[in-house]
């Protein structure tokens, strides 16, 4: 692979940086570490530290890691371990960040912001399975009636 010399200007180091935000800050990060404070009490000198080693070092230590392969891509990421390996850790990547994991969550997330402090959480189930057809039904409808 030939080693690129250069040198990216303010605006794509901005551009760069607003990604890496949006991709690691999002409302977990913003939520969850005033949540473990509150259940650690007295804990919080370890709880913040794991905090810290787990959700600021270890995504900044992947990201210095992926970026020194110098790969094209997920599969060649992985390439090197052997090809079977590379395919099955493109599709699992791809499956749980999207399919198992984002994708229901906007449902739930809409679910518990819209309708669930007007049903209560005694028979929230079914009112999530219904309000969740209905969910990815217009997720699905609406785009579709665009392209006609």
């Amino acid at each position: 692979m030939k080693e690129s010399t250069a040198k990216l200007t303010k605006r794509q180091y901005i551009t760069l940086g607003s990604m890496l935000f949006g991709l690691f800050f999002g409302a977990g990060n913003l939520i969850f570490p005033i949540h473990l404070g509150q259940l650690a009490g007295g804990n919080w000198v370890p709880a913040t530290l794991g905090f810290l080693l787990s959700a600021v070092l270890l995504p900044l230590l992947a990201i210095l890691a992926i970026s020194m392969t110098e790969s094209d891509s997920m599969f060649h990421l992985a390439r090197p371990v052997g090809r079977g390996f590379a395919l099955f850790f493109l599709i699992a990547t791809h499956a749980s960040l999207g399919l198992l994991i984002a994708t229901p969550r906007t449902a739930t997330v809409a679910f518990e912001m819209a309708v669930q402090p007007f049903v209560g959480k005694g028979n929230s189930r079914w009112w999530l399975l219904g309000f969740t057809a209905v969910y990815f039904a217009a997720a699905y409808l609406f785009p579709a009636s665009r392209r006609r």
